[in-house]
């Protein structure tokens, strides 16, 4: 059994956000980072300009560079969610662009699912094409975006379903790029 004769003290206990103590210092520094940096790294400018041309590759390589920086999703969401006492469900980009252009913080599953009702109301559909464009929206919902090469994934369900880019572009009749890329315009069209 350890005795000891010092004094006993309550230490506080709280949440720390890297080098900032508050929520508010966290959100701040994470402006700070994306308006500083916006032009160095090309992934960033590509989500602050043209969203819907953001790859897969670019979107690992701007999670790396931010978690270098010490900004993660989780980390992001809680201090917004401390600060604002809003649990909103928003992705890493969404905070970039709202940090960054001031874009309302929307919940990703609601964008996606604006978006695929925007994109289903704009075109008449045959029944596999509709089918297809749900699963598209789930799997963005599931892995933030679907692009090219994520068609082409054979670890994505595209791919085990018969699909893959060439099969789903002749259903879509040759414009399957441009209907990913309206989609994920979509996205991140101004709430």
């Amino acid at each position: 059994m350890f005795i000891s004769d010092h004094e006993d003290k309550i230490l506080p206990a709280g949440r720390g956000y890297g080098k900032a103590n508050k929520p508010e210092d966290y959100i701040q520094a994470f402006s700070a980072f994306i308006r500083s940096h916006s032009n160095d790294i090309p992934a960033l400018m590509t989500v602050l300009t043209r969203p819907r041309e953001l790859t897969r590759k670019q979107l690992r390589e701007l999670v790396l560079e931010l978690d270098k920086a010490g900004f993660t999703e989780t980390n992001l969401a809680t201090a917004w969610r401390e600060m604002t006492n809003q649990d909103i469900a928003a992705r890493i980009v969404g905070y970039i662009r709202q940090a960054a252009i001031g874009d309302a913080l929307v919940p990703y599953n609601e964008r996606v699912d604006h978006a695929l009702q925007k994109l289903l109301a704009s075109h008449n559909w045959t029944g596999p094409q509709r089918d297809w464009l749900k699963r598209i929206a789930a799997q963005t919902k599931a892995n933030m975006l679907v692009d090219h090469a994520a068609l082409d994934d054979p670890d994505l369900i595209f791919k085990r379903e018969g699909g893959g880019f060439a099969r789903l572009d002749k259903m879509f009749n040759g414009q399957l790029q441009q209907v990913l890329e309206s989609f994920n315009e979509s996205i991140w069209a101004a709430a």
